[in-house]
């Protein structure tokens, strides 16, 4: 539910009343709500249907943020043309859900007065421009700075960043004369930003038709990751991925979870194997370059594909550590699939199998985990690393001691090549 002040809320159903919403309605940018109650001091309400697994900028791709922005624009320009504006432009406004970007904020949505200026125009830079320039034009991650910047990249970095790229599209207009104007100037960075001038509807939308050309234009962050080429999977034989894969159809197929969680999703293969089973599958991996192609795959709607590390999932943030929930408090599954992925927890992330078996506990979930034995050549691999590799608590039977005080071992299945097996562990309660 969402509550306005009298004001606010008349103003909401003023809205709600205008072409432009009828239009974001039908688009699907923007839910309708499913009630609506003015009380007797004014006050309105709008109930919505509840958006399962929230998630947050810094968890998209870079093509999800893209997406969102290009909607945000688009938003802009029907809203426009139909006399009304938005109060502001962060990127908090939308969420991932059913396989795209919906705008959640019916708030924001104000009149416009003709001359008048787009005074959300830092908002726009900071939470859509600047990440995505700064990203694309000097491969830098996008997770860390929008992370540590909650949200945003300042006009201050953006420059840092791409001081020397003034040639690529965008640079000199939006960052370089901006922060030359700012710095000749008494005002601040971003007094400077808010300074923007007043403008005619006609040249307000031209604005906005650049910004949306600007960044359409844009090329995704290349390059090869740690995972990007995992998809091969030359050390699976044929037979092995197909009994892996048998094994996850089973499971999901008899348990039907509604939501599972797919840590080291990569491709998203095995998610789209649960998918067909599951309400819900996050597709989650820590290496952003796989997550992003497996977005712009398309992949069906009810996979969310997001930028998560198991070892170091998103914080809650901002006031009182409560204004942006953690990745756990806010994604609740059913069943976790961590296939292939724990011995990369234990010997990168340096997490003893003693600590994993707690953590699996405190997710309140149900496993479905592919563990790759000691004898595996990818874990031989990590071993040698180690300059003490006898020292390392590692083993399935050592998984099996820590992790049955908390689950139940339902199934388990060796693969043909002998140095993987795939456990299904039930929570014991």
């Amino acid at each position: 539910m969402r509550s306005f002040s009298a004001v606010a809320g008349k103003r909401a159903l003023e809205f709600a009343e205008t072409i432009a919403y009828r239009k974001l309605v039908r688009r699907g940018d923007l839910f309708e709500p499913d009630w609506v109650e003015t009380r007797e001091d004014g006050e309105v309400a709008f109930g919505h249907t509840e958006i399962p697994n929230w998630n947050y900028p810094w968890e998209w791709t870079w093509s999800m943020l893209r997406d969102a922005a290009m909607v945000h624009l688009e938003l802009l320009l029907i809203c426009a043309r139909d006399g009304w504006t938005m109060s502001d432009a962060t990127s908090f406004n939308l969420v991932f859900t059913n396989g795209r970007p919906v705008f959640i904020d019916h708030g924001s949505f104000v009149p416009r007065e003709e001359n008048e200026p787009w005074w959300a125009y830092t908002d726009f830079c900071e939470h859509f421009l600047y990440p995505l320039m700064v990203t694309s034009y000097t491969n830098a991650r996008l997770a860390p700075l929008l992370r540590g910047g909650f949200g945003r990249v300042s006009l201050n970095d953006a420059h840092a960043f791409l001081r020397s790229h003034k040639l690529k599209k965008g640079v000199l207009k939006y960052v370089l004369l901006a922060h030359a104007a700012a710095t000749k100037s008494d005002l601040s960075v971003e007094e400077v930003a808010d300074s923007t001038a007043e403008m005619t509807t006609e040249i307000f939308v031209n604005m906005l038709e650049g910004l949306h050309k600007l960044i359409a234009s844009l090329d995704a962050p290349g390059g090869v990751s740690t995972w990007s080429e995992y998809n091969q999977r030359g050390h699976y034989t044929n037979l092995t991925l197909d009994e892996k894969g048998t094994f996850v159809d089973k499971i999901i197929s008899t348990t039907k979870p509604s939501t599972v969680l797919d840590i080291g999703a990569n491709d998203g293969h095995f998610s789209a194997i649960a998918a067909a089973h599951a309400d819900t599958v996050i597709a989650a991996d820590g290496d952003p370059l796989v997550v992003d192609r497996l977005y712009v795959s398309k992949p069906p709607a009810n996979i969310l594909p997001l930028v998560q590390d198991a070892t170091n999932p998103s914080p809650s943030m901002g006031w009182r550590s409560q204004e942006r929930t953690g990745f756990f408090e806010r994604i609740q599954p059913d069943l976790i699939m961590a296939l292939a992925v724990f011995h990369h927890v234990a010997f990168t992330g340096n997490v003893p199998l003693s600590q994993l078996a707690i953590w699996m506990a405190e997710t309140d979930a149900d496993f479905l985990v592919e563990f790759v034995h000691r004898e595996d050549e990818k874990v031989q691999h990590l071993l040698s690393r180690k300059t003490d590799p006898d020292s390392f608590d590692y083993s399935l039977d050592s998984f099996k001691k820590h992790t049955d005080p908390h689950f139940e071992l339902l199934e388990e299945q060796t693969l043909s090549n002998n140095t993987r097996s795939m456990l299904h562990l039930k929570l014991r309660s």
